[in-house]
């Protein structure tokens, strides 16, 4: 939790910058540092989790994508957090054993800047295809496709936030073409410049926390992409959309915002009671 508070600081500074439009996401894989849960630490974990779910609320962080590592300590303990409008946990392929129906959000529209935006989440099925009882994941090409079918025409831009690897999400661009975007917080480790691959961009930010990754996007509509500061770029010619990325790293210098760090104070706390056994 120790870049939370450095983190609020800058994405709050972000969002209030004058003459620009932000939307603050997260790919997934946010509350827990694996797919399973060594029995004592529980609790622990479960209190942490509940912590990085109210600051992410503080830094208006609204919507993520359901990763392998945020079904942790249980679907159930996922789902309590599940509170549109306040916040939206994204998963089109987590569904009912019985009903085949999704269990998270499928798509949630937002409008940003003028713009109409789609927001998908698919989660990775191989990593958790020994995860059996109250859900089941199913395969990506099951569930994308028919999510797609039609949305272009509804919106101005798709995003796709994706709990799967690099690969993957290379098929998915290879054989989604409506989708202009897609946010990774696969397995892989380590920032990664936007890739493109036919007209969809795949970016990534350094798990756990310690990098912010933004995106600046000048959208002139779904067909191209150029980099911002590429000498090719035609986006004044209004061919194309263009990008600018950068990575800003949490250093232990950096400004803390106040309220988050309180609350990671009251958390550390809570935690040091737990672990000698007295009352929180």
């Amino acid at each position: 939790m120790g870049g939370l508070s450095k983190k609020a600081f800058l994405i709050k500074g972000l969002v209030a910058e004058p003459g620009k439009s932000s939307l603050v996401i997260n790919g997934g894989n946010l509350l827990f540092k694996a797919d399973t849960l060594e029995p004592s630490t529980v609790e622990a974990a479960k209190i942490t989790a509940d912590t990085i779910m109210q600051a992410t609320l503080k830094m208006a962080g609204t919507i993520a994508g359901v990763g392998t590592t945020d079904l942790a300590a249980g679907i159930k303990f996922l789902q309590q957090y599940q509170k549109p409008l306040a916040f939206t946990w994204l998963s089109l392929n987590i569904v009912d054993p019985a009903t085949r129906k999704p269990l998270f959000t499928p798509v949630v529209r937002q409008e940003v800047g003028g713009l109409k935006i789609a927001v998908l989440a698919v989660t990775d099925h191989e990593a958790l295809q020994n995860k059996t009882g109250d859900f089941q994941v199913a395969p990506w090409r099951e569930t994308l496709h028919s999510a797609l079918e039609g949305l272009r025409a509804q919106v101005d831009f798709i995003l796709l936030l994706s709990n799967y690897g690099l690969a993957e999400n290379q098929d998915i661009a290879r054989t989604c073409t409506d989708i202009d975007l897609i946010l990774q917080a696969g397995h892989a480790v380590g920032n990664m410049s936007p890739l493109l691959i036919n007209q969809t961009l795949i970016a990534q930010a350094e798990t756990r926390g310690k990098y912010l990754g933004v995106l600046d996007i000048d959208w002139n509509g779904h067909g191209r992409w150029d980099e911002a500061s590429a000498p090719q770029s035609q986006a004044k010619n209004g061919l194309a959309s263009t990008y600018a990325n950068r990575f800003i790293a949490l250093k232990l210098s950096m400004t803390n915002d106040p309220e988050v760090e309180a609350l990671v104070h009251m958390t550390q706390q809570r935690i040091e009671k737990l672990q000698k056994g007295l009352p929180q």
